[in-house]
């Protein structure tokens, strides 16, 4: 019978375990010092090892010849537990099993000694999924449970567990698997699958399961059936519908210069072939920030899995790639109510005003006066359009304005002010000759209603 390599390749020791170094850590120490708590809580994203090391913990517990707090394996009580036939692991799914009789009936198998190990492990899955009544069944009995007895709660939803239960338990918090260190361990199982790959084809994979080895496991299972023995880029994008994040830099590129036709053509090819649109404007989303991250930040590599990736993005100015920003955010939203394809067309329209926004950085750094700027060709109206969303220039547009000492005033109204704000300081903050000034809404003293004059 086939095994995926899901379960195949699946951690059986402490040092097998990928991503997870101070779970293991704290664990191990636990076990090897015989400083083992009654109860845990095992939290963290999906398919990072949370169950896996509550089983790795209850076979480190029984095994008949342990060495440094890891389980050696051999043993029939190892074997047993890897074959999930020994008596004293229970492992319950809440999501199924969440009611207070079940609690209830939990609590009274708790009471007899263990069988054939030195422990009785009791694994909740899902923990989060157990009704309130259930929990409280549970109190007492993860406050004093019998004596070699250790209950492990697993939880992607740490915040669902009620104070009650989080304070009779130690919390051992799991974190995302790192991109890399998903790309080797992608990398082990072909090895020894015997599979050839293109190390990039698997780094889009470890992208796609978002630090989440079963996921990344799954798939890599995946594109060998789709791609025979070698794993490519374009099999692994074909079967994900995806594109690699190279190709998504490189549309990034194109409405940063506001190559508008090649970016619709692009997104219309997409959608043609069947490509996800919406997980496709995601990446997208993600690519732009990163590519703010290296510009903004002065140790880009603290941060991002690799920045030389998004060097070619060092010549842009900051002021673009905070407005593309803007703008696929924007897109992201309008796609909830419209047709995906349309909403990111007209986002990527919006993007011809990048192109005002590039001169505006140079008048910045460069210290050029207003009256050089406008001489360029760059007048007042053009760089406050460029900083603003067009819903906040028309509104600015119809305002009441006036000179005051060298400077634009505009006149705006509370309500339009405060909605917003954030555009307006910006503008203030990026040029000095405009002011704004709030018109406060005045109170009428007749039925409290409220009057601009």
């Amino acid at each position: 019978m086939y095994l995926p390599f899901a379960r195949k390749y699946r951690p059986r020791f402490f040092r097998e375990v990928v991503g997870q170094e101070v779970p293991v850590r704290i664990l191990r120490n636990a076990i090897r010092e015989n400083r083992v708590a009654h109860a845990y809580l095992f939290a963290g994203p999906r398919g990072v090892g949370k169950t896996t090391v509550a089983r790795i913990v209850a076979k480190a517990l029984n095994c008949l010849r342990p060495e440094e707090g890891e389980p050696c394996g051999e043993c029939d009580n190892c074997k047993e537990i890897d074959r999930g036939s020994f008596p004293d692991l229970i492992e319950m799914d809440a999501a199924s099993n969440r009611g207070i009789d079940d609690i209830r009936a939990l609590r009274e198998a708790v009471s007899y000694t263990p069988i054939k190990g030195s422990y009785k492990v009791y694994i909740i899955d899902e923990a989060h999924m157990l009704t309130k009544e259930a929990f409280n069944a549970l109190l007492k009995t993860l406050e004093e449970p019998p004596p070699r007895t250790v209950f492990i709660l697993c939880t992607t939803e740490y915040e669902k567990i009620i104070p009650t239960i989080l304070s009779r338990c130690q919390r051992i918090m799991f974190t995302r698997v790192n991109e890399n260190k998903v790309v080797d361990y992608l990398k082990v199982i072909c090895e020894k699958e015997n599979i050839e790959f293109e190390e990039e084809a698997l780094r889009v994979i470890a992208s796609v399961s978002e630090g989440c080895l079963r996921d990344a496991a799954s798939l890599l299972d995946q594109a060998v059936l789709s791609g025979g023995d070698r794993i490519t880029v374009e099999v692994v994008e074909e079967f994900l519908g995806i594109i690699n994040r190279a190709k998504i830099r490189e549309f990034l590129k194109m409405l940063i210069d506001s190559r508008v036709d090649e970016a619709i053509d692009l997104l219309r090819d997409l959608y043609e072939k069947g490509y996800n649109l919406t997980k496709f404007w995601e990446n997208l989303e993600e690519e732009v920030r990163n590519a703010i991250l290296f510009k903004s930040l002065k140790r880009p590599e603290s941060v991002l899995e690799d920045p030389d990736a998004y060097r070619e993005f060092e010549s842009y100015p900051l002021e673009a790639l905070l407005y593309v920003e803007n703008l696929v955010t924007r897109g992201k939203i309008e796609a909830r109510t419209r047709t995906p394809l349309r909403a990111y067309e007209l986002a990527v329209i919006k993007s011809l005003i990048v192109k005002e926004i590039l001169p505006l950085s140079k008048v910045i750094t460069a210290g050029i006066t207003v009256k050089e700027a406008e001489e360029a060709g760059d007048s007042l109206e053009e760089r406050i359009k460029s900083l603003l969303s067009p819903v906040a220039w028309k509104a600015l547009e119809s305002a009441e304005r006036k000179e005051e000492g060298g400077k634009t005033v505009f006149l705006i109204e509370e309500d339009t002010y405060n909605t917003f704000s954030e555009e307006f300081v910006r503008v203030r903050e990026s040029i000095p000759e405009v002011e704004f000034r709030v018109l406060k809404k005045k109170v009428s003293r007749e039925r409290g209603t409220t009057s601009l004059f």
